[in-house]
């Protein structure tokens, strides 16, 4: 055994020198002093001086796959046969903890960032806790912070109390048997797989906060060791908290590259924040002599101008200078490449309208949003401030070439597609797969979600950006309660189904590393691209991420290891203006000059790449989506949406645009069911197709401004410019972004009349297959937003009613009945099937007992401040022979039947009569129209119903309440089953006869047609039957 003197281990010419005199056979090395080494000799010194060696231990830093691939790259095959390289995870605080041999690893696993550093050594007990949470445990393969059991744990350290108490953790009573009694926390952070494997991903104060976002400085690193021209390289933070702190890359090179030129490859795989500010050039890093690990402290100070920019790329002219000082104050950086887009260099469209703003303030011109994509750099601006430049070629793009560049020619998997269209001779389903969502925070993204939560038992992985201050999980969340979705049954859904993943389609690798980008091209089954940046206003320079790089980044992901059919949302934008009966599979290849915005520009070629995929084999499936409108069943609408915001501005002025326009817009549940369904049910129908998911026949604008007056909302028409002069003075939010939109695609009130007619032969299709419509646009329903108390709503006719007033009717809806059990179960059916909880209040409820159904009424008027229907449910039937009575049947009938509703109308009736207005529906029977032999005291209970109802609807016209008698046949219930008078049963029940009867909704559906009606109409009774048994 040799020990390698101080003034020579750190001397690496020595070093190497050693080694080779002394013939050493194994050494440890911290990765960085053996990356040191490689970085300042020639690989025939490093097969020199490594010749004899057998075994190299690395200890003390995370191993990189680049640092393990360079020295057996270098090593004769030979050689490096007999090599072993071993990873040792060993604190000085608890010995060994768990080692990997590398050199297996290397040759026999796929390629990754980071080397693992193997299984735990038996006895050594690891946790991996989430200290958030206390000392909680995290699930397997769940990251978290390393603890440290077992019986080679350090006592303590010697007088360093506070320092014990923070490392050394006395683990609380209830949880050793758990996590023993003592633990040691090391400070890295990493997860543990099922088979005892440990992984670690880096040190937990690795982790910094820039810019709000949080970021692992070990994934920045990694991202840049695998440049070709880089050897070595760390990343600090630099600059006090705030917006003042920055990254700093301290890089060795193997050739010479412009900081400029790395910035733009790292643009490719990593999110603008992650991406240094500075780039310091060293020709090898310091090391600490103690350790031999990086020395940080010993890394020269950033050069905040020269680590930044190229001498090249500073400012030249006085315009240059000024304008390049507004965008360093803008950015929070120091300085700026005056030929980098201000976009590439982070700026958003916030700071887009503050950096016009202080150009504004600074020159005295005004520049638009459109000019500064025009000239996105500090010299292209200062050419056109000083009048030397006035070209604008925005919307002048040659798309043909555009696909031409972007399109994976070579993306060709024939044997991998010959075995996926094989598969599908059998009866493909993809009802339990898994399924990559993107844009799942967007309008349509979030209810694709939510269809395939609740319709079908997929899980899903969403990949969504990471967003300054805020969760990626929060974000899910948000958007969904936004739209007014979020249920406790789909929150349970979101919690056992859905997996998220930060990353971002317009990066490389879709922003995810090496090895989670591989494992999910084998996880994931299905794709559906919902991602896109919709924007009227802006040119293709600006949507050509996230439309075209995102696009090209999915087809990509689905033609990796296994093919992955792809559902793409496209959109109508991508046909030309003022085109008749546009059907599906139009060919739509010349449109150069045609489409004059950025969003339909971007998107066409998107299309396009998708369609070159198809033609290739690519299973795919395309939706062009018109207008998304509110959902049918929650009304919440894209608060971004140029209809809606024309809507809104219109109700909150008063005035509306006079239009001739056919507003094309279809509801957005509609949408993502038709897609959900496509997708599970309508496989081998629907693959390669195009499906037009638009409304051509839609209503006209002065349509919906008439249903809006007659909703008791006065609206004016008047001149569109001078409506567009009215909103343009109001400082509002959605009136100056609708202003906005109005100046840039609204040229006059021809545009309105310029849109394309589109046909749905494939869409109609498959909705006659699956026995569906298209939706109908008409005016609202007179129900929505009412308040409904119904009784008797545990089973049979009352849970059909609750459904129908709730789901079709979009009511609020109180229901009551005894058993409690029940009412939660209906709730439990509602929620899922897209109910909001808040418009279900169940109580339980004797309405016999007066009290009881006060405190209904009570309750309802707590929580939603009104009734405005009474549906009269609760009754009980028993087929008896009078001449076997009086029994206690006879008296429950009278009591739940008459009793119980004259309580109902007695507790509501002051509610009514106070606002002014009010609907009782009492389903009776056509026993209540006509007696029936063995319904003797039911026909009576009924007919004491019909007369009451009779009176009551004649005192109640002063006061504007409607009384409405639904009257069933037989109905396909419960009812008739608790009646214990067999004579009777055998002799008098027909409803087993054998012919068709009536169904529960079939009653339903009288209620909401009676309760639909204008306020002006009174539906008094309706007789519902049998076809084959009418009275």
């Amino acid at each position: 055994m040799y020990v390698i003197p101080d003034n020579v281990i750190y001397d690496l010419p020595e070093l190497c020198r050693f080694l080779s005199t002394h013939k050493i056979t194994r050494m440890m090395f911290t990765p960085s002093l053996l990356e040191a080494v490689l970085d300042t000799h020639s690989d025939e010194t490093i097969r020199s001086t490594f010749h004899t060696f057998r075994t190299i231990l690395l200890c003390g830093e995370v191993v990189t796959y680049l640092l393990l691939k360079r020295i057996l790259d270098i090593l004769p095959k030979m050689e490096a046969s007999f090599l072993s390289i071993l990873n040792l995870y060993s604190i000085s605080e608890c010995h060994d903890v768990s080692y990997s041999n590398l050199t297996e690893v290397f040759y026999t696993q796929p390629s990754r960032k980071y080397a693992p550093v193997g299984k735990v050594i038996p006895g050594v007990k690891v946790h991996v806790i989430d200290v958030s949470e206390g000392l909680k445990e995290v699930p397997m393969g769940v990251p978290g912070e390393i603890f440290v059991g077992g019986p080679a744990l350090a006592i303590g350290y010697i007088n360093r109390p506070e320092l014990n108490q923070h490392r050394f953790i006395t683990v609380p009573d209830e949880l050793r048997d758990q996590l023993g009694d003592r633990l040691y926390r090391t400070g890295d952070w990493g997860y543990l797989l099922p088979n005892s494997v440990l992984e670690i991903c880096g040190r937990c104060d690795t982790m910094v906060k820039i810019r709000g976002y949080s970021i692992e400085i070990l994934a920045v690193e990694s991202v840049i060791l695998e440049l070709p021209y880089v050897k070595s390289c760390v990343v600090i933070s630099v600059g006090a908290e705030g917006d003042d702190k920055q990254l700093a890359a301290y890089v060795v090179l193997k050739e010479n590259v412009t900081r400029k030129q790395m910035r733009a490859d790292l643009k490719k795989q990593l999110p603008f924040y992650m991406v240094p500010s500075y780039f310091v050039y060293l020709t090898s890093l310091p090391v600490v002599p103690a350790s031999s690990k990086v020395d940080k402290k010993a890394l020269p100070p950033v050069d905040q101008q020269k680590d930044a920019v190229e001498a090249s790329a500073l400012p030249k002219t006085a315009t240059e200078e000024r304008l390049a000082k507004i965008w360093a104050e803008v950015l929070s950086r120091t300085a700026v490449d005056i030929q980098e887009s201000f976009f590439d260099l982070g700026g958003h469209s916030l700071m887009a309208a503050r950096l016009l703003h202080k150009i504004e303030e600074e020159f005295g011109i005004q520049l638009n949003m459109r000019e500064l994509f025009a000239t996105p750099t500090v010299s292209s601006l200062a050419r056109r401030i000083d009048h030397k430049d006035d070209s604008d070629n925005l919307e002048h793009v040659d798309l043909a070439h555009q696909v031409n560049i972007h399109d994976f020619k070579d993306n060709v998997m024939d044997l991998h597609l010959r075995a996926f269209w094989r598969s599908t001779d059998m009866d493909y389903s993809f009802s339990r797969d898994i399924v990559l969502l993107t844009g799942v925070t967007g309008f349509i993204g979030s209810h694709i979600l939510v269809k395939l939560l609740l319709t079908t038992e997929m899980r899903v992985i969403c990949l969504i950006r990471e967003s300054a201050g805020v969760t990626t999980q929060s974000r899910l969340i948000d958007s969904i309660e936004k739209m007014g979705m979020m249920t406790n049954t789909l929150n349970d859904l979101i919690k056992s189904r859905v997996k998220i993943i930060s990353g971002d389609v317009a990066l490389v690798r879709l922003g995810l590393s090496e090895e989670e980008y591989l494992f999910l091209t084998y996880e994931v089954d299905i794709v559906i691209h919902a991602a896109a940046y919709v924007n009227l206003i802006f040119p293709y320079q600006a949507l050509h991420g996230i439309n075209v790089l995102g696009t090209r980044n999915i087809l990509d992901f689905c033609h990796q290891n296994k093919v992955k059919p792809l559902y793409y949302l496209s959109t109508d934008a991508v046909i030309p203006s003022n085109l008749k009966d546009v059907d599906e599979d139009i060919s739509n290849d010349d449109v150069q000059g045609k489409l004059m915005n950025g969003y339909a520009q971007t998107k066409w070629v998107a299309e396009r790449l998708v369609i070159n995929s198809q033609v290739r084999g690519l299973p795919t499936v395309i939706f062009r989506l018109g207008n998304q409108a509110a959902s049918m069943s929650t009304g919440r609408w894209n608060n971004q949406d140029f209809i809606y915001l024309l809507i809104f501005c219109s109700i909150q002025s008063k005035m509306a645009p006079d239009l001739d326009w056919v507003v094309e817009f279809t509801p957005v549940d509609f949408t993502s069911s038709f897609i959900t369904q496509i997708l599970t049910k309508s496989f081998r129908a629907s693959m390669g197709k195009i499906f037009h998911l638009t409304n051509s026949n839609g209503p006209t604008w002065r349509q919906i401004v008439n249903w809006i007056n007659d909703f008791g909302i006065p609206m004016r028409l008047i001149p569109l410019q001078q409506w567009v002069q009215l909103i343009s003075t109001n400082e509002g939010a959605e009136y100056q972004q609708l202003h906005k939109l109005l100046q840039v695609i609204v040229k006059d009130d021809t545009f309105f009349g310029a849109q394309s007619m589109y046909k749905r032969t494939n869409t109609e299709k498959v909705l006659k297959d699956m026995g569906g419509t298209y939706p109908v646009v008409t005016k609202r329903k007179a129900t929505v937003g009412k308040v409904c108390i119904v009784t008797g709503a545990s089973t049979g006719i009352g849970e059909a009613i609750v459904r129908e007033l709730a789901l079709i009717g979009y009511m609020k809806v109180v229901f009551c009945a005894r058993r409690r059990t029940k009412l939660m179960e209906l709730v439990s059916k509602l929620e899922a099937e897209g109910c909001m909880s808040s418009n279900l209040l169940p109580v339980a409820c004797d309405i016999t007992q007066m009290s009881d159904i006060q405190f209904v009424v009570s309750r309802a008027v707590e929580t939603y401040g009104t009734i405005d229907v009474l549906v009269n449910n609760a009754g009980c039937m028993y087929y008896e022979m009078m001449k076997n009575g009086p029994t206690k049947e006879w008296n429950l009938q009278i009591d739940v039947n008459c009793r119980g509703t004259m309580n109902c109308i007695g507790a509501v009736l002051p509610h009514m009569i106070k606002a002014g207005s009010g609907h009782i529906v009492n389903i009776t029977s056509d026993a209540g129209k006509r007696g029936f032999a063995g319904l003797a005291v039911y026909s009576g209970t009924k007919f004491f119903i019909e007369g009451m109802s009779q009176a009551l609807r004649l005192e109640m016209v002063e006061h504007g309440i409607r009384v409405t008698n639904v009257q069933p046949g037989d109905v396909e219930t419960e009812i008739s089953n608790y009646s214990t008078d067999k004579e009777a049963c055998s002799k008098y029940d027909v409803s087993k006869a054998g012919h068709p009867i009536l169904s529960s909704s079939d009653v339903a559906r009288a209620v909401l047609y009676a309760v639909n009606q204008p306020s002006s109409v009174a539906v008094n009774e309706i007789l519902i039957e049998p076809q084959a048994t009418p009275i």
